[in-house]
């Protein structure tokens, strides 16, 4: 691949990833849920690195993520980032990211990475594998 074909790649992650938090931000779960493979999986460790959840399958991880946020307000921030491209249709990326949660049951705010790794299908992109690691998680009142 050119240079060029390369920060091409790069920059439709991005943007994907912009969509992604775009989605999450104002609850589209269902389209959010369409950016994952079919046997795409979402799993989500705390600070101290155990797993909390793991979630298979673009409809769980619609389920679930509508059932967590509840009636919650989302608010999701997207710094910098590392994106490796292994092919014009794979390529996996590391993003930093803040995320804000504010509602009746659930209020935090939180602080790590993203960990995907994407494939472009049909002339779009898709995750296969999404891995949230925590750095930090701020319980609010």
């Amino acid at each position: 691949m050119s240079d060029t074909e390369r920060l091409v790649v790069v920059d439709e992650i991005r943007q994907f990833m912009a969509q992604y938090v775009s989605y999450a931000d104002r609850k589209q779960f269902d389209r959010l849920s369409q950016l994952f493979a079919p046997e795409a999986t979402f799993t989500i460790h705390d600070p101290q690195g155990a797993q909390v959840m793991r979630m298979t399958g673009p409809k769980e991880i619609e389920d679930v993520i509508t059932t967590s946020v509840g009636d919650a307000t989302a608010i999701h921030h997207l710094f910098s980032f590392t994106t490796e491209v292994h092919s014009p249709v794979a390529a996996s990326s590391t993003v930093a990211m803040e995320d804000w949660i504010d509602g009746s049951t659930l209020k935090v705010r939180g602080y790590g990475h993203y960990h995907g790794e994407f494939a472009k299908v049909d002339g779009s992109w898709r995750i296969e594998k999404f891995v949230q690691t925590r750095l930090r998680t701020d319980v609010l009142s």
